[in-house]
């Protein structure tokens, strides 16, 4: 019975994965309840996730995840099934995640079949919550070094591609517009900073299981969490706010433009501060404060990141201005 449920979940999640599949690849039009076509996020440019059509890789992984719940029937070790099962349910939980984001802030349009195969794994995923991962944390701090290096690879990306990111936005606004090239460029840099938000989540998780008790007295790990935690739903902010409206930005003294600027400025000033913070606090052994100490200093510098960053908006707007007026003389 305690895998009757998941076995079950699973064939539910292959068959609408299956089904999807058939009427994309046969070019049948998929019908969808309500006034939402299902067709606009089957058919659209994140469709595809490395190449390959969301709903072969939805069918890859129901299969997988039914093959490693059989595998120990047939002799596998259990020990190296659940491992694989932990990884894969994490993995399959951020990807559901992040195809439910597309679809509430980049193509904003809901597909109904797409919304059941992400309940459907969600409940797959609670079903399987019972995992004793103590069973295979020996195997996770054998491991250690390649999951740090994964972690720090992670932050790598993530800390790198933010500090472009900057770096590239103020370079494409000294036309005062972001052209359509540029706007890809961002989505681009964009796309990397949330894969490496994965990294550092599956990292993570492969280095918490074995050393939980240890961590969870750290207040340098759990002001870790909670900062990173802080960049993720910064990003969402920004691809919902910031992302699908850039390039409207603009410089002119408009209330809806400035209002645009500003937010934009202290998003972007509260993403490339948490990524150097938890960048640096990955890189320390411990720090000398409580959990409710540090998680206020932390607050207390996004509150004068956050003022500092529309300071720094007038000063820019003010120079974008001055040498437009200059340049009509």
């Amino acid at each position: 019975m305690q895998t009757l449920i998941p076995i079950a979940l699973s064939l539910v999640g292959l068959g609408l994965s299956a089904f999807m599949l058939f009427r994309k690849i046969s070019h049948k039009k998929l019908s969808c309840p309500r006034e939402h076509p299902c067709d606009t996020v089957l058919h659209s440019k994140f469709a595809k996730t490395f190449g390959l059509p969301n709903e072969l890789l939805g069918i890859f992984y129901f299969l997988a995840i039914l093959a490693l719940i059989f595998l120990p029937l047939f002799g596998f070790s259990p020990v190296w099934d659940l491992y694989a099962l932990f990884f894969l349910m994490i993995i399959g939980g951020l990807f559901s995640l992040y195809l439910l984001g597309l679809q509430a802030f980049v193509i904003k349009s809901w597909c109904a079949w797409c919304l059941a195969i992400a309940f459907t794994n969600i409940l797959l995923i609670i079903s399987l919550l019972g995992i004793p991962t103590e069973i295979f944390a020996p195997i996770l701090a054998k491991q250690k070094v390649f999951w740090v290096i994964l972690h720090n690879l992670g932050f790598i990306l993530g800390v790198g591609s933010a500090t472009i990111t900057d770096i590239f936005f103020f370079r494409f606004l000294k036309d005062k517009v972001i052209s359509l090239e540029e706007k890809e460029t961002m989505d681009t840099l964009t796309n990397v900073i949330w894969v490496a938000l994965a990294i550092l989540v599956i990292s993570g998780f492969a280095l918490f299981v074995p050393d939980q008790a240890r961590l969870l007295a750290s207040s340098k790990f759990l002001l870790k969490v909670f900062v990173v935690g802080v960049i993720i739903l910064n990003g969402v902010l920004l691809n919902m706010f910031v992302g699908p409206y850039m390039r409207r930005l603009s410089f002119e003294g408009s209330e809806p433009a400035k209002k645009f600027r500003r937010l934009a400025f202290a998003l972007g000033g509260i993403s490339f501060t948490s990524w150097y913070l938890a960048f640096l606090l990955g890189s320390l052994r411990k720090i000398h404060l409580d959990f409710q100490t540090a998680l206020w200093a932390y607050l207390t510098l996004i509150v004068f990141v956050i003022i500092g960053s529309q300071i720094f908006e007038r000063l820019v707007t003010k120079k974008f201005n001055q040498e437009q007026n200059n340049c009509e003389l």
